[in-house]
């Protein structure tokens, strides 16, 4: 069909030469069924057929395998003229096995039956026939008129000679191209363009052609076969005992749930316009159906068979609470001691009945409802069982006391695989529910990141004694901390958030801090007064990778909910891993609010599993829905509420569906969402799907879900890179929505392990290759030469193509040398870029938590992020420190428009970072005078010094000799210069220069011991001469003043001060030096 919509818009840039081209063959029926042989022809509107022939031409066989093309019948066209839609229809008679037919503009005169055709004055002609063009007969009638290496045509090709004719799509063409016809319902006299034609079905899927119609949806897809691609589609099912219509969808799909057992005919119905409703209602008789225009049914039915499918017979499946969760623990409460329990089976049509009984698997009670209150059998460990049964059961096995195994009934009887397992506690005034804990965790893209705290009691909370803590990388201090504030009101939240994630959480956000610089291995733990009430993950320890939880999800990527009857924190992770539900990442449905069943029931909840799913064009994805706490048989229905897609064209008329979900039962629900592959080319489109309540005290929980339609077959011209990263100045891509190819060179690594990210560079740019779903089976390595398919987008300011095609065609090229920027702006995007001399901003930010974190960087007078990937080397390393040079891929990540901030490098190894160089230095102060002053080089990573000593003196040495010759306070700065010359770092410190004239007194000196000392000191100044005596730190501040009085002993205490060499200094003494270790 896609050749159809080809030839259609070269139909229109035909159309204004017809004039100069002349008449064409448009349409010959040979193999005629009802309808006449004859031969159409096609022109500008109204043109005399003066002066034009036909000439009707068959290969005459000689002998010896010789064969002779024969004029064997002509006609003059003089006298007719093409009508209004430039069309004319001769009818004759044709021969009908290899053959030709010629038009001439000419008379019939040159025109002699049993003659060669003449090779002049040929305006168009066709050779059909069931044969090769290198037949013998073929090959003559070919070579005699038409181009070289022309083909052949033969109207029973698709087997339907009868009903088809070989005609061209859409009308006219280029004289002599046989690729402009197509085989289709003869038209004679009339446009090639049906406007209806009901054609044939072909089912999608095989395997549907037999469908359960008893567990629920039951939707089968079929291709559309017809000569009319523009009409519209109505499926019908028709019973075919009664020819009477079952049911209708418009479109190319049908639902067959609730028709129970039997055979059914899919119909097609093609229209051109809306059919009468009242028309295609069930129990219309299909030969009733009619339209406001053309109506054409299809040619045969498709048969489906449906049936009401077998259910397993009898499973008493698992069981769970109905939150699923294998065990669970409860307080004694005066106000009730109720479980909620929830199991997974597949004989849902069963009866189920629970079975409490104790350890030993004796039966205590049994109940058909899905909870039971423990109070009245007090504190101890039970077990609850799940028995699935048909017919009656024998009562004696299900007494007091009876083995739940040796439950029978009548037809069939199971117990399940595992029980539940209920600790009953007496926990006096402290129980479940009385004090606040961790309710979600959010770890999203970049800086989605979130922590929510519930406070499940009755009460206020107030959280003064609380604090919140991050261990990074398996680290036994905490890194980051939060103390909490305020109150949590009974039943609230607090969510505390990064402050440059998305508008969902910091508008759902209490608070702003660093306690969200956590990524999946870092463990969390909520204190009170100091001591440790929830915590996720181990304190101390490093998991390698994220940890896990046993719903499926890890703290790496995922929104984590804490189970709605959980009703205290944890300090084993063990059992906390057990606790939570997990969702994809970016998941914000249930922020800012929580609900812990603290003893009671609960309310039943139903959402879908995810809030966003993708399919192309003629597939399928998978749409599921799970509940929680199924306490009662709830009805929910599935509608289409928006989007961009139209139902019918894009996907099929079979909404709304309802789904029943049975007390007590967890088993997912799921349908198949397919969508259509549309004969014309188009962008991505989108569904809303919503769930709604029908009957059943349900909350919904992700109650929206996003299906993203992806092109299949869109036309996509090659453009370099350049041409679709235009901006303008809010900094939006002017090339959105547009489909192309795009040939580069893959830098960088897969960064979206679900699908495939990378970076794709040309020689006149570069740009983001996206595929949220699909990696086309390649492994991106840097130099491979690729070609890719898709639609420009953006992501956060990033321009990017989202890709549906991928063609590999070599590895090993060259990438791109890092270019030196000055600057980080659209330019840099997606580019190898190089920034000569940045600095850390934050070392602590460098977390080397997977999959990446961001650490600032200073550049020039820009901050940017530098985004280290576990992908790369340069995880698990340890910060640069100090002055380095970076090359890395350019990007952005803007979170608001207009998106003209937020760039970014990705280093894409050690090899991108140059050795950093690191000023610093030790000098002693004060100085005495005597000697020179006393310096220590300790700088890193330099291989040149320029020292300035803060008197005009310079110096160039690693360390300078130099003396002051005036007393006061001096600022010696240090600049060194990294290895390459490139970078430079500085520092400065100040020293105190004592220095006196010629003429000064000779100085006395003390005694000091132990030195170096980590505590006290004893000072012997020999002959008591001084008064008094100070003490400098290392950075020549005073920080004591301590009155001598004349003694000779005395002691300082130095255990309260930092390591470093401090200087005592007394009147007629030498300095005091004194090592604090």
């Amino acid at each position: 069909m896609t050749n159809r919509i080809q030839l259609l818009i070269a139909f229109y840039a035909w159309s204004f030469c017809a004039v100069a081209q002349g008449v064409v063959i448009n349409e010959i029926n040979v193999i005629s069924g009802e309808d006449e042989q004859f031969v159409e022809l096609f022109g500008w509107p109204e043109t005399s057929l003066e002066g034009f022939s036909l000439a009707l031409v068959k290969s005459q066989f000689l002998g010896g395998g010789q064969y002779e093309a024969q004029i064997y019948s002509t006609f003059d066209l003089a006298g007719l003229s093409l009508n209004e839609s430039g069309l004319v229809a001769v009818e004759l008679p044709l021969n009908t096995t290899i053959a030709a037919v010629a038009v001439y503009e000419d008379d019939p005169s040159g025109l002699i039956v049993g003659e060669a055709p003449p090779s002049d004055d040929i305006v168009d002609a066709l050779v059909y026939g069931n044969t090769t063009p290198t037949n013998p007969q073929a090959s003559e009638l070919i070579s005699a008129l038409m181009p070289p290496g022309s083909g052949i045509v033969y109207e029973g090709e698709e087997g339907n000679a009868q009903l088809h004719s070989i005609s061209r799509f859409p009308n006219g063409g280029d004289a002599f191209d046989l690729n402009s016809y197509v085989l289709q319902a003869s038209t004679q006299g009339a446009s090639n363009i049906l406007a209806c034609d009901g054609g044939w079905l072909e089912i999608t899927n095989e395997e549907n052609d037999t469908l359960c119609s008893d567990q629920g949806p039951a939707v089968a897809t079929f291709n559309h076969h017809s000569d009319a691609p523009y009409s519209l589609l109505t499926l019908l099912i028709v019973n075919p005992s009664t020819g009477n219509i079952q049911s209708s969808a418009y479109g190319s799909a049908v639902n067959f749930q609730g028709l129970g057992d039997g055979e059914f005919n899919v119909v097609a119905i093609s229209h051109d316009l809306p059919l009468i409703s009242s028309s295609i209602e069930q129990g219309q008789p299909l030969i009733d159906v009619m339209g406001e225009g053309c109506v054409s049914i299809s040619e045969a039915p498709f048969v489906v068979f449906c049936q009401t499918c077998e259910i397993p017979a009898c499973d008493g499946g698992t069981m769970l609470t109905a939150g699923g969760e294998p065990s669970t623990a409860v307080c004694i409460s005066s106000e009730g001691t109720l479980v909620p329990f929830g199991y997974y089976s597949e004989a849902v049509e069963d009866n189920f009945i629970f079975a409490i009984c104790n350890t030993v698997d004796e039966i205590i009670e049994t109940t058909n409802q899905p909870y039971f209150d423990f109070t009245d059998l007090g504190a101890d460990d039970y077990k609850v069982w799940g028995i699935s049964t048909q017919g009656a059961i024998d009562p004696t096995t299900i007494e007091i006391g009876e083995l739940v195994f040796d439950v029978m009934a009548e037809e069939c009887d199971s117990v399940g695989a595992s029980a539940l397992e209920v600790a009953v506690l007496q926990c006096g005034e402290a129980g479940l529910c009385d004090d606040i804990f961790i309710s979600e965790y959010v770890e999203g893209d970049a800086h989605n990141k979130a922590i929510e705290i519930h406070n499940p009691s009755g009460i206020d909370v107030d959280l003064t004694p609380y604090s919140l803590e991050v261990y990074n990388n398996g680290a036994a201090e905490a890194t980051q901390q939060l103390d909490l504030e305020g109150q949590i009101p009974p039943g609230g939240v607090v969510v505390i958030g990064n402050s440059q994630a998305n508008s969902a959480i910091t508008g759902a956000s209490t608070v702003f801090s660093n306690v969200t610089w956590y990524n999946g291995n870092d463990a969390i733990v909520l204190r009170k007064n100091g001591e440790a009430i929830d915590i996720m993950g181990v304190v101390g320890a490093d998991p390698e990778g994220p940890w896990t939880v046993t719903s499926g999800g890890e703290m790496a990527e995922y929104t984590l909910v804490r189970k709605p009857n959980i009703g205290s924190g944890t300090t084993d992770w063990n059992e906390g891993m057990t606790q939570w539900d997990s969702y994809p990442q970016d998941t914000f449905d249930f922020l800012g609010s929580h609900t812990a069943t603290c003893g009671g029931l609960g309310t039943m909840q139903v959402g879908f599993d995810s809030p966003e799913l993708y399919v192309y064009e003629g597939g399928g994805v998978q749409v599921s829905m799970s509940p929680s706490y199924p306490l009662e048989d709830a009805l929910v229905k599935v509608s289409v509420v928006g989007g961009d897609a139209i139902v019918g064209a894009d996907f099929p008329d079979v909404f709304p569906l309802e789904f029943n979900f049975e007390m007590g039962l967890l088993n997912t629900q799921s349908f198949t969402f397919p969508a259509i592959d549309e004969e014309e080319p188009e962008l991505q489109e989108d569904v809303l799907l919503a769930l709604s309540v029908l009957s059943g005290n349900v909350e919904l929980g992700i109650d929206t879900v996003v299906v993203h339609i992806l092109p299949s077959d869109l036309e996509y011209p090659v453009y370099e890179i350049n041409q679709v990263r235009g901006t303008n100045p809010q900094g939006v891509l002017d090339s959105l929505e547009v489909a192309c190819e795009l040939r580069g060179i893959a830098h960088g690594w897969n960064d979206y392990p679900n699908g495939l990210q990378f970076t794709l560079i040309d020689e006149t740019n570069g740009i983001n290759a996206f595929s949220p779903i699909n990696d086309f089976g390649y492994n991106v390595h840097e130099g491979d030469s690729v070609r890719v398919r898709g639609v420009i987008d953006q992501f956060l300011g990033l321009a990017q193509i989202r890709l549906d095609t991928l063609i590999f065609e070599g590895g090993g090229f060259e990438t791109e040398e890092p270019a030196l920027v000055f600057e980080m702006d659209e330019e840099t995007e997606s580019r190898i870029v190089k920034l000569k001399c940045v600095e850390l901003v934050d070392p602590d930010q460098w977390a080397n938590t997977v999959p990446g974190f961001d650490v600032d960087i200073t550049f020039g007078a820009q901050i940017i992020k530098m985004r280290v990937d576990a992908n790369t080397d340069l995880f698990n390393q340890t910060p640069p420190m100090g002055v380095f040079g970076i090359s890395g891929i350019g990007g952005q990540r803007d979170y608001s428009a207009p998106f003209v901030d937020g760039y970014t490098i990705t280093p894409r190894g050690q090899f991108d970072l140059t050795p950093p160089v690191l000023a610093d230095f030790y000098v002693v102060s004060p100085w005495s005078g005597e000697g020179f002053v006393e310096i220590n080089n300790l700088s890193a990573g330099a291989s040149t010094y320029y020292w300035t000593m803060g008197d005009g003196t310079t110096y160039t040495d690693e360390y300078p000799a130099h003396n002051y010759t005036s007393a006061g306070t001096f600022t010696i700065t240090l600049t060194a210069f990294s290895e390459d010359g490139e970078c430079s770092s500085q520092v400065s410190e100040d020293v105190l220069s004592n220095w006196t004239s010629v003429n000064k007194i000779p100085a006395a000196i003390a005694t000091v011991y132990p030195n170096p000392t980590s505590g006290i000191v004893a000072i012997d100044l020999g002959q008591p001469q001084t008064e008094s005596l100070i003490v400098c730190d290392p950075s020549g501040r005073v920080i004591k003043d301590v009155k001598v009085l004349g003694a000779r002993f005395l002691e300082l205490d130095f255990s309260e001060n930092s390591s470093g060499v401090y200087t005592v200094i007394a009147d007629g003494f030498s300095p005091i030096r004194v090592v604090v270790k």
